[in-house]
């Protein structure tokens, strides 16, 4: 069922079957459901053999001790959840937003990788503008984002550019250098380090990617150049610790670096060779785009990023 026919007979629907139809969808359960949306569980039942009834299909079909979309559910959950989401932007589009009385809770979405140096600065500056607002650091993989953005399970995200979707707005927030960690007392580097020296060195590389290069590698590859990688773990932490008690390298960005020196001093010296970088982006719904809490949030992001970087 194209899209478009979906949003045309979405249009003669209950708004309120459709929300039913979306807790069942997401909570995997007419009692799950029943308990998120505060109702009965009959009268979720109820609803359910109405939007049956409408649909001509099944729609969720036991399994277990839960129900299961038919493909007739997976195809209009995507717009359903997007036309919920439009409508609860534009009623809170509607209202006034006041930072020092807001009781709101925003889902921004973080890679691991960008969570330490970004979040921290950001709950005390929203701390400081709007006390009572909570928020919440959410992972997420790519291809969920559109979806997870248009049901309210993301208000923002941040990440890398993305293929360009309709669906979505974003702005550049820039990029930032990248820099070298060695330990005090190196003994190869004291303040600076030229390229045949990071070259015979070894490296670590943190990611939570099992396998493929860092940028530093795509750049010294267009080089006809490889680095030594005699480390791969998962997290910047591990890897500060492996290099201030030993003579590897670890590269990483800027801001990365200043949060981790309060674990200890470094070296932290310019990366020895141009890499090109994509910069980070932050990404919200279309239908979110008049939503004046949102508008406050994305407001101070961009400032505070850009004093980043």
């Amino acid at each position: 069922m194209a899209e478009e026919d979906v949003l045309r007979q979405l249009a003669r629907f209950d708004l309120n079957l459709l929300r039913i139809f979306d807790a069942i969808f997401v909570k995997g359960g007419v009692s799950a459901a029943a308990r998120h949306l505060n109702l009965s569980q009959p009268a979720i039942s109820h609803a359910l053999t109405r939007l049956r009834t409408q649909f001509d299909d099944p729609l969720f079909v036991r399994q277990g001790n839960g129900l299961v979309p038919t493909p007739a559910a997976r195809a209009i959950a995507g717009p359903v959840r997007e036309a919920l989401r439009g409508l609860d932007a534009a009623l809170d589009a509607a209202a006034s937003f006041d930072p020092p009385e807001a009781t709101r809770e925003f889902r921004i979405g973080v890679r691991l990788s960008g969570e330490m140096p970004r979040f921290s600065s950001l709950v005390a500056r929203v701390r400081r503008e709007a006390p009572h607002v909570a928020l919440a650091s959410v992972t997420f993989r790519r291809r969920d984002l559109v979806m997870m953005l248009a049901s309210g399970d993301l208000d923002l995200a941040l990440d890398v550019a993305l293929p360009a979707d309709d669906r979505l707005q974003r702005h550049y927030l820039g990029t930032e250098p990248i820099v070298v960690v060695a330990r005090k007392g190196h003994p190869r580097i004291d303040g600076g380090i030229d390229l045949d020296t990071y070259l015979a060195l070894e490296h670590i590389i943190a990611t939570s990617r099992p396998y493929g290069p860092g940028i530093e590698d795509i750049a010294l590859g267009r080089m006809g150049l490889a680095r030594r990688v005699a480390v791969r773990c998962q997290h910047a932490i591990t890897a500060w610790q492996i290099v201030a008690t030993s003579d590897m390298l670890f590269s990483l960005p800027r801001s990365h670096a200043e949060v981790l020196a309060a674990m200890g001093p470094m070296q932290l010296v310019e990366l020895p060779l141009p890499v090109e970088q994509g910069g980070s982006y932050l990404y919200w719904h279309q239908a979110a785009q008049a939503d004046p809490g949102l508008g406050w949030l994305r407001a101070i992001i961009t400032d505070e990023l850009a004093q980043a970087n």
